[in-house]
């Protein structure tokens, strides 16, 4: 992910980011998902990540062409709507139900491998209860979406989620220590702004030690809101990234705020008035 130029996309789903309810499961919803596209088009970003709890084959060969007639790329393929929608994790105690996760994560990898999107893995490890056993499960699950990955020649993006969303890898240096004991090898991490304002000690630092394993990377603001809109010196980060050679996407997944059009319009601007797209 080293050596390019980073590229820039926006999060359209049932949940964060462009916010569609009930996404994909009308005919109407379809329609509002081209409008949603062609305003990313119009707006600058290159590419669109989607959060999927499903693996319908008609379905998603409808979501790939409606991508590419809008002009865009797919960036990656979020996961945690199989846990958020459907209640199945990497870390369930049942095993039937844990073995459904892994099939779907996987049916979603062989999804993005035709696109050459990253495959991203957050919420779908599980809520907030923790203890050796779920962590153990954990491992196994990775191993498992791992190795599916390196047969499909795709990236799974780890994401270190704060400690209110989940008790399991809360930081770089946990996902980074996961990677290495198991011996990934076609995982690396993901960080997001958002979550690194609560979790990490130095932002800037923790890109600076793990960069090489950066495979992908979210913005929000303080609050969660498009950048500008709270705290965060969001473009520091971005300069951090840039500097260090980073060129893989760069998601908006943040909170519709004010609104949907907004959300875009003010990420946009942010993002040109720094001179990134």
């Amino acid at each position: 992910m080293n050596g390019e130029t980073m590229r820039f996309g926006f999060v359209v789903s049932a949940g964060l980011g462009y916010h569609i309810p009930r996404l994909f499961e009308s005919e109407a919803t379809y329609d509002e998902f081209h409008n949603a596209l062609r305003l990313l088009k119009q707006q600058g970003f290159s590419g669109v990540e989607l959060n999927l709890a499903f693996a319908d084959e008609q379905k998603l060969s409808r979501i790939r062409d409606a991508i590419r007639q809008e002009g865009l790329t797919l960036a990656a393929v979020g996961t945690g709507l199989i846990y958020a929608e459907r209640g199945l994790s990497l870390t369930d105690s049942d095993s039937a139900k844990r073995e459904k996760a892994i099939a779907t994560v996987k049916q979603l990898t062989q999804f993005a491998s035709s696109e050459n999107a990253v495959v991203i893995i957050g919420r779908v490890r599980g809520g907030l209860a923790g203890n050796g056993k779920r962590l153990e499960l954990f491992h196994q699950s990775l191993v498992e979406c791992d190795r599916a990955a390196s047969e499909h020649r795709v990236r799974i993006a780890l994401e270190a989620l704060n400690r209110y969303e989940t008790s399991l890898l809360n930081t770089a240096a946990d996902v980074a220590e996961l990677i290495h004991d198991e011996r990934l090898r076609s995982t690396g991490i993901l960080l997001d702004s958002f979550h690194m304002n609560i979790e990490e000690s130095s932002m800037e630092a923790t890109l600076r030690e793990h960069h090489a394993s950066i495979t992908h990377f979210h913005i929000a603001d303080s609050n969660r809101w498009p950048p500008g809109h709270g705290h965060l010196r969001i473009e520091q980060l971005l300069r951090v990234l840039q500097e260090l050679g980073y060129g893989g996407w760069v998601s908006a997944e943040l909170l519709p705020k004010p609104d949907n059009s907004s959300a875009v319009a003010d990420t946009a601007h942010f993002l040109r008035s720094h001179k990134f797209i």
